[in-house]
């Protein structure tokens, strides 16, 4: 017990670390230095019905039975949606061509029942991970051919996302339609695994092509594809584009192509931001379809001609958009690096593939071959030249949350008032102040105290949530039932409702002491290996209650700062 007593500063990442959010951290898959440019087509898999647009707004993903989109009428597929590509004459000449899947996988099919208001998932899991890598492509007038990609993340054997078990794989096709007699006409993708009828969360499905191409414009660009895995949920994250020169007068044009999967078009509070640290200045972005405050919304541009052409994709996303030049300017002559910022405060959703296109300087290009980066090609002109890229892979640097305050929040930001939401990181302030055995409370909180010690249970916790007035299955479930569990040795496993936690053991004793006195039952939740005492006044297995229960409690002033410690859980 002496040697606990040293420890007297610990750091606690709430609910869990920040590189738990990237479960595949974001790299530069191809970049180009090239005069031509890229477009993207693409479309959903699952939807509401089998080939028929779905256009309502209101409904949320979870209270959608899914089913596969099927429109190729071929018995050898199991589904299948298309889009189009249309490229003139002069712009024919393809240098890059990637394909990506995506998909929720947990169940092969998901059941939902629902019981006094709460809803219960079951299904038969899909453990044969192989599947997820094999689909078809059919390019125009051709028939299917079995494509085998590579997987960037499979979250079935990670317990922060073991629930809706998401994946995305990518393969690079650029040979099959460099070599394809008709490159003009409809692309369709069929047989992406993914969970048909009902998963916690909502299913979701769908693919991408990204199309880099030569053609005859003014100036030359700097073309450059990421890929990776980052649930953008309570911790926003950040992908640095460098590598790059702008022109050094006149407007710089420059577009995005961005693609995630679980976003819903009914929840908002989630963004996408461009931000240039040297300027300190920063746009929050929007097109006529996505909102500043609801950006990923469940859709596909509308420049994207396909089949079916749903308005809501029901949690895909293919986002291809400008950065405005009429705001304040992100991208000025001779700029060398941005910033892009993805960010929610209620939604959450998964980023897997970023593409960044701006027009450069004719000098940088002329000079970029004697420092060319890592999996990089310059094409001259019609000569193609070729360099070949560097073995070593780039890694794309997730910046810590100080460089985004110093960037986006210490009205630093001339253009709009952006503040993102950062990693809430909690000092054990307790350790370092003695804690009064007492609480200081005045007599209507004690009285509040008294009358309101309920414990919540699955038959009474819908009166609680009146409190708010959300349905069960909100974003706030789905968020912390994917967050890694803490592995705690010989503690239960289960949910913990937390009042405080502290490194000093004598501080704990006192804070329970406290609550035994107003009538509260606790008990330690004891972390040997890093020193910490947890006290709380709930536990169970099953996360609802421990929910409802923890909500109950921020009604009371003395235990307004509970939260919810999920322990030793790995299934759900």
């Amino acid at each position: 017990m002496r040697k606990l007593l040293t420890h007297l500063i610990i750091f606690f990442t709430f609910f869990y670390q920040l590189n738990a959010q990237v479960a595949t951290s974001f790299k530069t898959e191809k970049s180009f230095y090239v005069y031509g440019d890229a477009m993207v087509i693409g479309n959903n898999s699952l939807s509401k019905e089998k080939n028929t647009s779905f256009n309502e707004s209101s409904i949320a993903n979870d209270d959608i039975p899914m089913t596969f989109v099927d429109v190729d009428n071929d018995d050898s597929t199991f589904n299948s949606s298309s889009s189009y590509i249309q490229l003139t004459e002069n712009q024919n000449n393809i240098v890059y061509a990637a394909l990506y899947w995506t998909a929720t996988y947990s169940y092969i099919k998901g059941e939902r029942r629902s019981q006094s208001g709460q809803h219960f998932f079951s299904g038969k899991r899909q453990k044969n991970r192989s599947l997820i890598k094999n689909i078809k492509l059919k390019l125009p007038n051709q028939s299917y051919q079995t494509i085998t990609g590579t997987v960037i993340f499979d979250g079935y054997k990670k317990s922060g996302f073991h629930l809706n078990s998401p994946y995305a794989c990518y393969a690079d096709v650029t040979s099959l339609l460099q070599n394809a007699e008709e490159k003009n006409g409809e692309i369709t993708v069929a047989n992406i695994h993914a969970t048909e009828g009902f998963v916690a969360g909502g299913s979701s499905a769908g693919w991408m092509l990204y199309i880099v191409y030569e053609a005859p414009t003014e100036q030359p660009k700097y073309i450059t594809t990421f890929n990776g895995f980052a649930h953008v949920g309570t911790e926003p994250v950040v992908i640095n584009l460098k590598d790059f020169k702008s022109p050094e007068q006149g407007e710089i044009n420059t577009n995005l192509t961005l693609a995630t999967l679980e976003g819903d078009a009914d929840i908002t509070e989630d963004e996408c931001i461009i931000a240039n640290p040297n300027l300190k200045t920063a746009i929050r972005l929007s097109t006529t379809n996505r909102q500043e405050k609801n950006f990923f919304n469940s859709s596909i541009d509308s420049n994207i001609k396909r089949f079916p052409d749903s308005k809501n994709t029901l949690g895909f996303d293919i986002a291809r958009l400008e950065v405005p030049k009429n705001k304040e300017i992100v991208i000025d002559n001779n700029t060398d690096n941005v910033e892009l910022l993805f960010n929610t405060k209620e939604d959450r959703f998964y980023l897997f593939f970023t593409a960044f296109e701006t027009e450069i300087s004719k000098t940088f290009f002329n000079e970029i071959e004697a420092n060319l980066p890592e999996k990089a090609t310059v094409i001259k002109s019609t000569t193609k030249e070729e360099v070949k890229p560097k073995v070593v892979e780039e890694k794309i640097e997730i910046k810590a949350e100080t460089k985004i305050k110093s960037t986006v929040v210490n009205n630093e930001v001339k253009a709009e008032n952006v503040v993102l939401k950062r990693p809430e990181v909690i000092q054990n302030k307790t350790a370092q102040n003695s804690l009064s055995p007492k609480v200081a409370t005045s007599g209507y909180q004690q009285q509040q105290i008294k009358q309101s010690n309920v414990i919540i249970s699955s038959s009474t916790y819908v009166e609680a949530l009146k409190i708010k007035e959300k349905p069960l299955e909100t974003q706030q479930f789905k968020l912390v039932l994917e967050k890694n569990a803490a592995e705690i040795d010989g503690a239960k496993k289960g949910y913990y409702v937390i009042t405080k936690f502290f490194s000093s053991p004598q501080n704990a004793f006192n804070w329970q002491k406290d609550l035994k006195e107003k009538g509260y039952n606790s008990d330690f939740l004891i972390d040997e290996k890093n020193k910490l005492y947890y006290v709380y006044i709930f536990h169970t297995e099953n996360f609802y209650d421990a929910y409802m229960q923890h909500k109950s409690y921020l009604e009371q002033n003395l235990f307004k700062d509970n939260w919810v410690f999920k322990v030793n859980m790995t299934d759900f």
